[in-house]
């Protein structure tokens, strides 16, 4: 990272900031919005699935935008409709309008997130871009370590269940200072122009893309259901108080950014895909012991390795999704955020349902087979991309 992109990097690690501010206190906020709104736990989590369909709308919108306006105008607009999202969201106490709020404030993120993506995947090549979107987790898992705790504090100190959010209104006020003065790459039609010059997709590759898209809402709709779930499972199977219930979410994400830190230099080392395949791997394994655990100290235990082992898998996919097609075109990073979006709106549904049909512990269960099915369909993904490369060498030298 030189001189030059750094400044439009570092606003698109802090777009993954704020999405991590908006999605990973879900677990720790759930039983004070409940208790704010007089509802039913599995009732309030709609609260988290409208912030998913936001955010997956947020990134619909970015397949689209980014042929028409830059990336500076994309950004700015979307924080603004978080910041009314938010006023809206401190302002009601009905829950399906709080529904309405957080819906705004995921269609932000979701656009900022994109945006963030695709700076990324304009700014960076090979290796680099990989490593890249590693530092782009890495924050996003750090602020997954500290928003739970400082949530957690602000609702034991009585504040009401929206201070989370209004926290990271705070960085979402800083971020659209900084987009107003940093220069950004260029999208849009000169983009496209350069990007239709380059070489044809190679023969296969869609298949490829296909694959990793439903690996990536795979493994999102696993995390996030881990993440809304496992302070409840602690809390009301495993008998652990609320307010150390809540930090297993911090135990989950603050070994992460040590694990995509280890990512980062295995990947200038190893292939990103043997990376990957490891940490799918681990995923399964862990993920099926959590569900098998009925000690708390356990439980914290192994929730600190799974931090640590599996985060990267989400922008080693990315990564390598986006190697699929010439240039990297906005389009397929955002298609492929779309498919993670699809995830994590998904993740509170369909988690909810199992929840009232068989209680708390289905959630871990759903967890693992989620993780179960990334692993199958991701490596499918690799055999089809590489038997696409064969044939297009095999090709080119006939």
């Amino acid at each position: 990272m030189t001189r030059s992109t750094f400044p439009a990097a570092a606003v698109a690690i802090a777009s993954y900031v704020i999405v991590a501010g908006i999605f990973t206190q879900g677990g720790v906020a759930l039983q004070p919005a409940a208790a704010y709104f007089h509802t039913s736990l599995p009732d309030t989590a709609a609260l988290f699935s409208y912030a998913g369909a936001g955010n997956l709308g947020g990134i619909l919108v970015s397949i689209f935008v980014f042929t028409r306006f830059s990336i500076r105008q994309v950004m700015t607009t979307a924080y603004l409709v978080f910041a009314a999202g938010l006023a809206l969201m401190i302002a009601t106490r009905l829950l399906p309008i709080a529904c309405d709020a957080i819906f705004l404030m995921g269609l932000a993120v979701g656009t900022g997130l994109s945006a963030g993506a695709v700076i990324i995947a304009k700014l960076f090549e090979d290796r680099a871009r990989a490593i890249a979107f590693l530092s782009t987790d890495c924050a996003f898992s750090a602020m997954g370590f500290v928003m739970p705790v400082l949530a957690g504090a602000a609702f034991n100190a009585g504040w009401p269940w929206w201070s989370g959010y209004a926290m990271v209104g705070v960085a979402v006020l800083a971020t659209i200072v900084a987009v107003a003065v940093i220069p950004f790459p260029a999208v849009g039609r000169a983009a496209a122009i350069h990007r239709n010059a380059g070489m044809p997709a190679r023969r296969g590759a869609y298949l490829t893309i296909a694959l990793i898209a439903i690996g990536l809402a795979t493994y999102v709709c696993g995390q996030t259901t881990f993440v809304i779930w496992a302070p409840a499972v602690l809390q009301n199977l495993l008998g652990v108080p609320a307010l150390e219930a809540g930090t297993v979410v911090s135990s989950f994400f603050g070994p992460s950014s040590l694990g995509l830190i280890t990512a980062a230099i295995l990947v200038s080392r190893i292939p990103p895909r043997v990376v990957l395949l490891f940490a799918l791997s681990m995923g399964v394994a862990l993920s099926l012991l959590l569900a098998t655990l009925t000690d708390a100290h356990l439980f914290f235990i192994v929730t600190f390795a799974f931090g640590f082992t599996t985060t990267c898998m989400f922008k080693l996919m990315i990564s390598v999704g986006s190697e699929q097609l010439p240039s990297s075109p906005p389009t397929l990073v955002t298609f492929l955020l779309l498919c993670s979006g699809i995830g994590t709106m998904a993740a509170p549904i369909v988690s909810a349902q199992l929840v009232k049909l068989s209680g708390l512990h289905a959630s871990l269960w759903d967890a693992f087979g989620l993780y179960v099915a990334t692993l199958l369909v991701t490596a499918a993904a690799l055999v089809s991309e590489r038997v696409s490369v064969t044939r297009t060498a095999r090709a080119a030298l006939a």
